[in-house]
Parts: structure tokens; sequence; C-alpha cells
């Protein structure tokens, strides 16, 4: 993110540049379980300045529910070394405050 910062400063000669920010959801509504945000430098040539992809459910932990009961040893070690997908709690409609 910094490099793509760095370079839009350079392009526009100039330290404050102006951005825009945008995000989609999986699904129409505010219903859904996985966001995409980024922001975007404005000028001459844009640049991705950032994106996020913000999840309120994780596959890994989905499907491990399937193995709870029957296989609790395998279960627990997949539960506790794998990188849960979940970084956002709460209403999808809330995830554009993080941003902008």
């Amino acid at each position: 993110m910094n490099n793509a910062v760095e370079e839009a400063c350079k392009k526009s000669n100039e330290r404050k540049i102006t951005v825009s920010g945008d995000g989609t959801w999986q699904k129409r509504g505010f219903s859904s379980l996985h966001v995409v945000v980024e922001v975007l430098s404005n000028g001459p040539t844009a640049k991705v300045l950032d994106l996020e992809r913000l999840s309120k459910k994780c596959l890994i932990c989905t499907g491990l529910l399937s193995i709870k009961y029957s296989d609790p040893k395998q279960y627990s070690e997949i539960k506790n070394n794998h990188q849960c997908e979940i970084n956002h709690v709460g209403s999808s409609g809330t995830v554009s405050f993080y941003f902008f």
C-alpha cells in the first residue's frame, strides 16, 4: 500500500492526493457475509491504494462442524491451527464506516 501511495503522490507532484472509495457486497442488501472495500487515488493515473476483504463467516470453521463430534481430535487440531477468515462482527451495512 505504501508504494502505491508514494507513486500516486509522485505522479501528481503533491503530497496531498484526492482519493475515493467504494465497496461491494457478495449479494444484494445488507445481509451479505463477505464485503470488499477499496480506496483509489484520483488523478491522471489512478492507483489502488488499499483493498480489504471483510468476512462475517469462515468457511473452514463452518466446514469443521461436520466432524466436530465424529472426530473431536482432528476438529480441535484444525480449529486451533487454521487462520480464521472472520474479521468483521456486526451488520454488513456498517462496513463502510470502517473506511470512509
